[in-house]
């Protein structure tokens, strides 16, 4: 009797096993394109940077803490917000109600399992991306920084962008309030990204925001960068000697002194900058080394941003876009940019968006809305 009590209780083990390895197969079945995409491009840069001689090591693991510690204070954050959204409600048991929420989250194991899969993708996708970057200027030393600067006078009729820029934000806190958008920015990218990770409820817009996500980084953020090497506005001085852009730096500069004599902090832009032509010259691989400026990332997420946003919701969508728009007016106020970098980031994005919605269309195997 204890024996088949045993191969019952063995059998029934045997069966829940099964039936999550199966739940778990199907839930990264759903992101196969992306994981496939992520896994095959790392081997492929890794086994390069094995026998290639480049003078930057490549590392799997740059993002990975960051990413991780993001996700921590992530969902501490949440577990914070929602706790005390329930007791602002009155509800009658709040601690009940937020166990309950909690493990609708954890439970099945299969979802938060798939969510660290989708963070061990992402940090490939950034590594990949820092460490290509870091090599644009050793594949292709920047030439192109002079001419895109030439065609934004000409597209401007005869005037820079960053002086109108700084026309229509003329003082230093208009400045602070751009590069606070600026760097709002990386929250942005981070928050829809875990929203498409979780929110399965729109296959065909979730998967058509990570595929064309993963495919800026690569295609805009390396193939593109690579052909058009530029360093930007504020490197064109130190990389060429000459000082087109030094009334912009000596602005910012005087701006950045102005706010912290009044306590007000600074533009963060500039050390930003340093640290970055610091990295370069060490020919560092660390989190966001590597200068490159066409086309520009920061446009281009935040146009993908603003197209998968205004899917799902046209009026946040319409701040999605004006977003973008101040993103663009930020990369080329604060020096990070050409403006033709935001037009061709734009262009690249909005094509390549329409290019991976139509082949996941033709594919049918993600419907516009889950059942």
């Amino acid at each position: 009797m204890e024996q088949d009590n045993n191969y019952q209780i063995n059998v029934s083990w045997q069966q829940k096993a099964a039936t999550w390895l199966q739940s778990m197969k199907n839930e990264l079945l759903i992101d196969k394109i992306f994981y496939t995409y992520c896994f095959i491009s790392t081997a492929v840069i890794y086994l390069c940077s094995l026998y290639l001689d480049f003078p930057i090591d490549y590392s799997f693991t740059t993002y990975l803490e960051t990413l991780m510690q993001a996700l921590y204070v992530t969902g501490l954050s949440w577990c914070i917000y929602y706790y005390f959204y329930l007791i602002l409600r009155k509800e009658k048991q709040p601690a009940k109600r937020f166990i309950r929420k909690l493990k609708h989250l954890i439970f099945p194991l299969h979802r938060p399992v798939s969510v660290f899969v989708s963070m061990m993708a992402l940090n490939l996708i950034f590594s990949n991306h820092t460490f290509l970057k870091s090599l644009i200027p050793i594949i292709n030393p920047f030439k192109w920084d002079l001419t895109f600067a030439n065609i934004d006078t000409l597209l401007h009729f005869g005037v820079a962008p960053w002086e109108l820029t700084h026309a229509l934000f003329s003082n230093a806190w208009s400045s602070l309030a751009l590069n606070v958008a600026y760097n709002a920015w990386f929250f942005c990218m981070w928050g829809i990204l875990i929203f498409f990770l979780i929110y399965k409820k729109y296959p065909l817009v979730r998967q058509q925001f990570l595929l064309t996500f993963a495919l800026s980084w690569m295609i805009l953020g390396v193939f593109f960068a690579t052909l058009l090497s530029s360093a930007g506005p504020c490197y064109v001085e130190l990389i060429t000697g000459d000082e087109l852009f030094a009334p912009l730096m000596k602005t910012l500069e005087a701006q950045s002194q102005y706010l912290t004599n009044v306590d007000a902090g600074q533009l963060w832009a500039l050390p930003t900058q340093q640290y970055l032509w610091d990295e370069y010259i060490a020919n560092a691989n660390g989190i966001g080394s590597g200068i490159s400026a066409m086309p520009s990332l920061h446009v281009s997420i935040a146009v993908l941003m603003a197209l998968s946003i205004y899917r799902l919701n046209k009026t946040i969508g319409y701040f999605a876009y004006a977003f973008a728009v101040i993103i663009q007016i930020g990369s080329v106020h604060l020096a990070w940019h050409y403006a033709i970098d935001g037009y061709l980031a734009t262009l690249l994005t909005v094509m390549l968006w329409k290019i991976v919605g139509w082949a996941l269309r033709r594919s049918a195997s993600y419907p516009e809305r889950s059942e």
